[in-house]
């Protein structure tokens, strides 16, 4: 009972133990805070690298392999598989603004795809950035003249009667933007035009945009036995009818989507009717004739809802083991997860926020030695009620417990307040931003320069839990010292100065 009571009256009637309580609160907050901004990141990153990924890949080399059909045909009765879509992976030229850059060329079938990644979702643009330009650049009181009003109407009609969405979904040209001789749209990257700048807040301006223009796509066309020498490059028109937006810079930065039909013929990839024999006379093709099927480069794999990854791979390697046993002839096929995929990024970040982790940890072992120091010279202040407090009885355990109480009670406090703390500013680091913003002019996280236009953050229960606990544990550690010199005193020796 005189346990609780002194460690009750000691944290009432001392300001040392304050200094040790913020001392814990400071390093509880300041590791609480970078953990869930790093962690936030992360998130980020993750979620931006399953945005245009499926959960597993069935993939060959750039020469690609055929019977996808019938893969994908298996997987679907799979309980754990939900869907699968085709793609066809290449690198080449595009023209833009008189500009000539290498992308990543990407033929897709944007439904099936849509239903393994969250390609829709990715689109960037819609017809309010147009209507809300259009007003912009023509306010309505510079409207004057018969002839303005109507053109104002004319492009405001067309403007609200354009479906973007519908053009990245399908590829079709809105109205506003058919030219003659090209049939197809494609969809860009939105990092790949290099006019495309963020403003402040880190969001993009449609007239700074390729939207409505043709667009050249050159590609090499490659043969199923790898050979380049004998073919010519393809090339190709399209309309740019939307942009994507992933997340992740060196997709957004490098990759271009169009047809998979058009992009499998302009790589000698579409399904084929090849003649052995021709009529010497006429050239024309005689008998009958092989079919050459169509060849992908991949094939992504979307598992059920509550599935583990790991389960999904295996049930995709399970059926692709089986296929290649009924097909010899088959190329070499690989299998990769989305996290396997993007190990290097993703690696490389978690091991920063690791790293930072470690460093701010180290850092808080100065919350250790302060309490360390202040219990030690609280135990030199209290001399005479220890040595009272054994003449009296009391047990050593009981002299250390004293002390080892007040440190947990300091790390309790000290704790709580850092969590309360850091989880007020993380909650809301991006108001506190925009408020500094305002008051001095300065952000943090600047969305011109990095990738993300907000600052990412999240508290993890867990990582929290274990902080906190961590905390504590400090606290009672830094008081072990003072403890024990506390509790091996002679009474006789403390009270003789006294």
């Amino acid at each position: 009972m005189y346990i609780s009571l002194l460690i009750s009256k000691y944290l009432r009637r001392k300001l040392a133990p304050m200094f040790a309580a913020m001392a814990v609160t400071l390093c509880t907050a300041m590791v609480i805070i970078v953990i869930s901004v790093m962690g936030g990141f992360l998130d980020m990153m993750r979620a931006a690298a399953q945005t245009l990924t499926g959960q597993v890949t069935i993939y060959s080399d750039v020469t690609g392999f055929a019977g996808h059909q019938e893969i994908a045909k298996r997987l679907l009765i799979q309980p754990e598989i939900e869907s699968a879509a085709p793609l066809v992976r290449s690198y080449g030229l595009i023209k833009l603004h008189e500009s000539t850059q290498t992308v990543e060329v990407v033929g897709i079938e944007p439904e099936s795809f849509n239903t393994v990644t969250n390609y829709q979702s990715s689109l960037y643009w819609d017809n309010q950035h147009f209507l809300n330009m259009l007003d912009k650049q023509i306010p309505q009181e510079e409207l004057t003249s018969p002839e303005l009003k109507k053109r104002y109407a004319d492009y405001k009609a067309a403007y609200e009667k354009m479906d973007l969405d519908d053009a990245g979904m399908n590829f079709t040209i809105p109205d506003i933007w058919v030219r003659e001789g090209i049939e197809q749209g494609c969809v860009l990257g939105i990092a790949v035009n290099p006019w495309n700048l963020r403003n402040s807040e880190g969001k993009y301006d449609v007239a700074n945009t390729a939207l409505g223009l043709p667009m050249t796509i050159t590609v090499l066309p490659m043969t199923q036995g790898g050979s380049i020498q004998t073919l010519s490059p393809a090339t190709a028109r399209f309309t740019l009818v939307n942009e994507f937006k992933s997340g992740l810079y060196d997709i957004d930065s490098n990759r271009i989507y169009v047809p998979m039909a058009k992009l499998q013929a302009m790589l000698d990839m579409h399904q084929q009717k090849i003649w052995d024999k021709f009529d010497p006379q006429t050239g024309q093709p005689v008998g009958d004739a092989t079919i050459k099927p169509d060849r992908v480069s991949e094939l992504m794999i979307k598992g059920k809802d509550g599935v583990p990854l790991a389960d999904v791979k295996a049930t995709v390697t399970r059926v692709l083991q089986s296929y290649l046993a009924e097909h010899p002839n088959t190329p070499s096929l690989w299998i990769q997860t989305w996290q396997e995929r993007h190990a290097t990024l993703l690696g490389a970040v978690e091991r920063e926020k690791g790293m930072l982790t470690i460093l701010f940890a180290i850092i808080s072992l100065v919350a250790v030695a302060m309490i360390g120091v202040i219990f030690y010279m609280i135990v030199q202040q209290k001399t005479k009620d220890i040595g009272t407090l054994r003449a009296l009885g009391a047990s050593r355990k009981g002299i250390a417990s004293i002390f080892l109480g007040y440190g947990l009670s300091v790390g309790i406090i000290g704790s709580m307040v850092g969590l309360a703390l850091a989880a007020s500013i993380v909650l809301n680091l991006n108001e506190i931003q925009d408020l500094l913003f305002v008051w001095f002019g300065f952000k943090m996280w600047n969305p011109q320069i990095y990738y993300f236009d907000r600052i990412p953050s999240q508290l993890d229960h867990m990582e929290v839990t274990v902080i906190v606990i961590c905390a504590i544990l400090s606290s009672v550690v830094g008081a072990i010292v003072p403890a024990i010199l506390a509790a091996i005193q002679d009474p006789v020796e403390s009270l003789r100065y006294e």
